[in-house]
């Protein structure tokens, strides 16, 4: 089934800085070694994975809703959690790994133990909790949801 909507995730500025940091300086790496003349290869390498691991686990990053799944996407990533599984949404500002660019997330519980969640971090949080509520049949309590 195609995704209804995409929701992009948000991007906090201070994580967008550090993100940049690592593209621009292998890039002024790679200007420095082609004007000396030595090293070229390492640094066309150096800036080549870097670009892989961006694009191949960080952008496109962005969270869609079906009939029957939300779609967590992080680069060539794809995590299908089932709208019937989702038991309780709410906001948290934990700073553990997820494919999120922002602290402002939604942990998504979807079963029990640690490995059945997920925190993302959507850029229109309240239209992505509205559609959430109403595909995956939950109830809202603010910016919570409980089945």
């Amino acid at each position: 089934m195609a995704v209804q909507r995409w929701y992009p995730s948000k991007v906090d500025w201070w994580l967008a800085i550090l993100l940049a940091i690592a593209p621009v300086a292998s890039v002024i790496a790679l200007i420095g070694t082609l004007l000396a003349g030595t090293g070229v290869v390492i640094a066309a390498g150096g800036v080549l994975v870097l670009a892989a691991v961006y694009l191949g686990l960080v952008f496109p990053m962005r969270y869609g809703i079906d009939v029957e799944h939300l779609v967590v996407r992080h680069g060539v990533v794809r995590q299908q959690i089932r709208l019937s599984d989702i038991t309780e949404v709410l906001p948290t500002r934990s700073p553990l790994s997820s494919p999120a660019l922002s602290l402002d997330r939604l942990a998504i519980k979807f079963g029990e133990g640690f490995f059945k969640s997920a925190m993302i971090s959507p850029a229109a949080k309240a239209e992505f909790l509205s559609e959430l509520a109403t595909r995956a049949n939950l109830r809202r309590e603010g910016e919570r949801l409980i089945r």
